[in-house]
């Protein structure tokens, strides 16, 4: 599976707060490990393609032009000429291979088999971005979200303490349940710092892990996410998904090509055991400046051929067949035909091994999902009990009927119920996005 995505360029986003979308477009065309999957697939694309033309003819054109001193031979005639000569030869051969064993049929096929492995190998890389780019992005969304937390605990803190001043100022509260207020406000202050720390923090690993520059102001959208979270788990179950995915993935679709390469490849070594039929065809022509021919015999009268002429009179032509049989070469052709072999059950068991990695990170994702789904849940009760509870409290104290630590107890407790319902809300999200992600569906935010 692919996410296909419209690519944009960084000044796109340089002006406006990134969504999840943004970011995966952005990396889609800007990831370094995603450009380099690119190029391999090019590659692989370039050694399709040569093996492809390799089924036509070779040909080939030469000239020699040379200088002799002293005696040489005239190339027309084969005799020897006692001056310095000059002499120009041309040729233009071709090869065409009829038989070898259907070596390079098969390459080509190995070569198609080893694309589509790269192209998959790509799409691997991506969804492998989009993934870690998801798990990124929501652990800012959780750490903005538990900064509202604390900013809403320090005006709660601020309200606590201005009503807690004019109990004071009445008689009905100590003068140290003041100070616990107080005291309570800059822990909440201590705590927004730390959570405003972690807001960058977090910023910056999407950041960096979208390897943008230092001078790009960045931030995010925070969606809504949607608050309907139910997954029926009984008619959902983690061997569906398996083969939903087992078809989808990439990961297996590649394992899937690098086999069938590696048949291919043991049928080009096969091959190397036939016979070569080859045709071929050459021209040759040739001039040499001291070629003469014959006028008169009695008396012997002499000419210098032109070279007009002796291109005409001296153009040859030649077809003929090759016929090569491999008898011996050090057992080389057996040996790479055994290694080929062991090669494709190599790549057979890499297959083998992807299907069940794949089994094990549904089985574990689905696990995850489900215990995330109860948690959640466990903790929306729990974050409701403890808000009630506070309220409560709250009541009681306001009519000197619950102390100042029992107030802030309960108050501790439905901050802590609050954060562990946003994180336990976020940690199902993401799992679900996993599972999502293995069904073959884009993953979406919203």
């Amino acid at each position: 599976m692919l996410f296909v995505l419209v690519l944009t360029s960084v000044s796109s986003f340089s002006q406006k707060k990134w969504s999840l979308q943004s970011c995966i477009e952005y990396a889609v065309q800007n990831n370094v490990q995603i450009k380099q999957a690119a190029l391999y697939e090019k590659i692989a694309a370039n050694n399709t393609l040569q093996s492809g033309l390799n089924l036509l003819p070779t040909i080939n054109s030469g000239a020699n032009y040379n200088f002799s001193f002293g005696n040489s031979i005239d190339p027309t005639t084969y005799t020897f000429v006692n001056s310095n000569s000059q002499s120009l030869t041309t040729n233009l051969n071709a090869n065409l291979t009829l038989i070898n064993g259907f070596q390079k049929i098969n390459t080509i096929y190995r070569n198609i088999a080893e694309q589509e492995a790269a192209k998959f190998d790509k799409e691997n890389s991506v969804n492998n971005t989009v993934l870690q780019l998801t798990n990124f992005f929501l652990q800012v969304l959780l750490n903005k979200e538990l900064l509202k937390t604390t900013e809403k605990q320090i005006d709660l803190s601020e309200t606590q303490l201005n009503r807690a001043k004019s109990q004071a100022k009445s008689g009905t509260l100590a003068e140290t349940g003041l100070f616990e207020f107080e005291a309570q406000l800059a822990r909440d202050k201590a705590s927004m710092i730390q959570a405003k720390n972690n807001v960058t923090i977090s910023l910056l690993q999407l950041k960096l892990a979208l390897q943008l520059n230092d001078s790009i102001d960045f931030d995010i959208e925070s969606p809504s996410i949607a608050e309907n979270m139910a997954v029926n788990f009984e008619t959902l179950n983690a061997s569906d998904i398996y083969k939903t995915a087992v078809y989808n993935q990439p990961s297996i679709k590649s394992a899937q090509a690098k086999v069938a390469s590696a048949i291919f490849t043991r049928k080009v070594a096969l091959g190397s055991l036939s016979p070569t039929i080859s045709a071929n065809f050459s021209m040759s022509d040739n001039y040499f400046n001291k070629a003469t021919r014959i006028v008169s015999v009695v008396p012997y009268v002499t000419e210098p051929v032109g070279f007009n002429d002796q291109f005409k009179n001296n153009f040859s032509k030649v077809v003929g067949f090759n016929f090569s049989l491999p008898i011996l070469a050090g057992w080389s052709r057996m040996n790479n035909i055994a290694n080929s072999k062991i090669q494709q059950q190599i790549r057979t068991l890499e297959l083998d091994n992807q299907k069940n990695r794949l089994r094990q990170d549904i089985q574990q994702a689905y696990n995850n999902a489900k215990a995330a789904q109860e948690s959640y849940i466990a903790n929306d009760k729990s974050a409701a009990a403890a808000r009630k509870s506070f309220d409560v409290y709250q009541k009681r104290f306001d009519v000197g009927l619950a102390n100042t630590f029992e107030l802030q107890q309960a108050r501790t407790n439905l901050l802590r119920a609050e954060s562990q319902l946003i994180q336990a809300k976020y940690t199902y999200v993401l799992d679900l996005k996993i599972l999502d992600f293995y069904l073959g569906k884009p993953i979406r935010l919203q």
